[in-house]
């Protein structure tokens, strides 16, 4: 049987550069399987695992035993990816557990500081739906759930237990400069020097998202996705002041404090528990950056 690792997101961890790299691995190196059912565009494996609805239909769990079949005799690792499977609940995670019965399965899940997390997300959102949650402080209280840690782990730790599971905190000083070369130390496999740069969801700057919800605002949301396609990854002239300041970074980690220390006692070595739990003077200059972090 296969040992299959399940990566579950966070987005903005790095996601997108995992699923491409490794799409490109399984192709050309053929020292893991990604496979190929259920990806879309990009790469992620969102057909395999929906959004919607609490549990997965029967046209879902077929199609997870026919790839849990097709994996029984697989000698090398096995990689299924999509940031769905982080917000899965425990009867979709217990039905995924039971379509890969006799597996090995391994859950991998990166996260990211909530103050640099929901400054990145804030800045997607505008991007792929320019003008939606146009106020920094409205997106955090819609979305605020999505960024518990502890909440997005708790059905893979009541359906798998903590020793399978590896978190990972998305942060130059553990992952370094390049998420999938972790990933790939991660899976045990060989190191692949000449393969293809990893950035593959560049994002907007702070002064390029406020020129999108400007364009949103002024002309309409169709135009703004135009400019926001030609500005993704480009440095952009104006205010590139963070939209959450250091006072609102303070507030967004003494929100999550609680669930952040427990996931760090459980999950995390000591050094990464002091990035993630560290004081925020250290992070806002983070905010700013238009890198892939």
């Amino acid at each position: 049987m296969a040992r299959i690792w399940l990566h579950i997101g966070h987005g903005k961890t790095g996601t997108s550069s995992i699923q491409w790299a490794m799409a490109d691995r399984s192709r050309l190196r053929r020292d893991v399987i990604y496979p190929v059912r259920g990806r879309g565009d990009q790469m992620a494996h969102h057909g395999l695992f929906p959004l919607k609805e609490a549990a997965y239909g029967p046209e879902i769990i077929q199609v997870l035993r026919q790839l849990s079949q097709r994996l029984a005799s697989v000698n090398i690792p096995v990689l299924l990816s999509s940031e769905h499977l982080c917000h899965a609940s425990e009867r979709k995670v217990t039905q995924i557990a039971r379509a890969f019965a006799g597996h090995e399965l391994r859950v991998v899940y990166y996260i990211r500081r909530q103050d640099d997390l929901l400054e990145s997300s804030f800045r997607q959102r505008q991007s792929a739906q320019p003008g939606a949650f146009p106020d920094p402080n409205l997106f955090l209280e819609r979305f605020s759930k999505g960024f518990d840690f502890e909440s997005r782990l708790q059905p893979w730790r009541a359906v798998f237990g903590d020793e399978a599971i590896t978190v990972r905190l998305y942060h130059p000083e553990v992952v370094g400069s390049d998420v999938v070369g972790d990933i790939e130390r991660l899976l045990g496999l060989p190191d692949w020097p000449d393969r293809a740069p990893a950035q593959r969801n560049p994002s907007l700057t702070a002064a390029g998202t406020r020129k999108v919800m400007h364009t949103a605002a002024e002309v309409g949301r169709e135009r703004a996705r135009l400019v926001a396609q030609r500005l993704c990854g480009v440095a952009v002239e104006g205010d590139n002041s963070p939209f959450y300041d250091a006072a609102a970074r303070k507030l967004i980690m003494g929100r999550y404090q609680s669930s952040n220390e427990r996931v760090a006692r459980r999950h995390l070595d000591e050094r990464s528990a002091s990035l993630l739990l560290g004081r925020i003077d250290s992070q806002v200059s983070e905010a700013g950056r238009s890198s892939a972090w």
